[in-house]
């Protein structure tokens, strides 16, 4: 789950909303390494499904006291998420084997920026290093990655997961000094996009319905909707976590991307 606290409630999106929304990010991201053979339809669905292994633990959001907040991906117990997380990627390789090593890939450098440590990390680790290898053999018989594709990808995997986390973790329409700690120095590893001229992709939001990007890194200007929950911390105090967010009426939040004016 994804949280943001305010004042009289917690606004909560689950994380496969959040990664359908990073699809619809990357689908309109301007092409510019892209093989002769390339593989973008499955790139787009391996980011569209990256968290797809949190939508049974996002059906009943669960308490934490020491936060006294919801559990969110960042706090959630290391040991059911790594189970989720493993289940989410074999059914994302059951459709395709690329998109499951990007993602493998993906949740590997999540885990080591993290730095959590525990003996079922290490063996969740070494079970994906061996995923990835194995991947890397078969598609050698069949479809043999390019280095530069795979660092393309990943890189458009990791720039769409964020900016769609900025937009859940960030209350539409707040100045650039209340802007989320993670993103402050801009998007970590836009700079690697050609057409950024070794700038980090930056965003700010305009008004409550319009952020803006600069460089621009797509091909038009479009509009992101995607479900919340706005659940009252005084329903939370009454019936608990999952009753409130339960009974939550699910509302559109609606979002225009567009570049920044010079």
């Amino acid at each position: 789950m994804i949280c943001r606290e305010q004042v009289e409630a917690f606004v909560m999106v689950k994380q496969h909303e959040h990664g359908k929304v990073a699809g619809e990010l990357a689908k309109w991201f301007k092409e510019e390494h892209v093989p002769e053979e390339g593989r973008r339809e499955e790139v787009l669905r391996a980011v569209s499904n990256h968290d797809r292994g949190w939508i049974d633990l996002d059906e009943t959001p669960f308490w934490n006291d020491a936060e006294g907040a919801p559990y969110t991906f960042i706090d959630f117990p290391v040991v059911p998420k790594l189970t989720f997380y493993t289940r989410g990627l074999d059914e994302i390789e059951a459709d395709t084997a690329y998109g499951a090593l990007l993602c493998s890939l993906h949740f590997e450098r999540l885990i080591e920026t993290s730095g959590e440590a525990c003996p079922e990390l290490t063996a969740y680790q070494e079970a994906e290093a061996e995923r990835r290898s194995r991947i890397h053999r078969e598609l050698e018989q069949s479809r043999p990655i390019g280095e530069d594709e795979l660092y393309y990808d990943a890189r458009l995997l990791q720039f769409s997961d964020d900016l769609s986390l900025y937009m859940a973790l960030n209350e539409p329409g707040s100045p650039k000094s209340e802007e989320h700690p993670w993103w402050t120095e801009g998007f970590s590893g836009s700079e690697d996009f050609s057409f950024t001229s070794g700038r980090k992709i930056s965003a700010e939001w305009q008004d409550e319905r319009t952020l803006l990007l600069d460089p621009f890194p797509f091909t038009k200007s479009f509009e992101i909707a995607y479900s919340q929950r706005r659940v009252l911390k005084s329903a939370v105090a009454e019936k608990g976590i999952a009753s409130a967010y339960r009974e939550t009426p699910e509302e559109v939040c609606r979002i225009v991307l567009k570049e920044r004016p010079e």
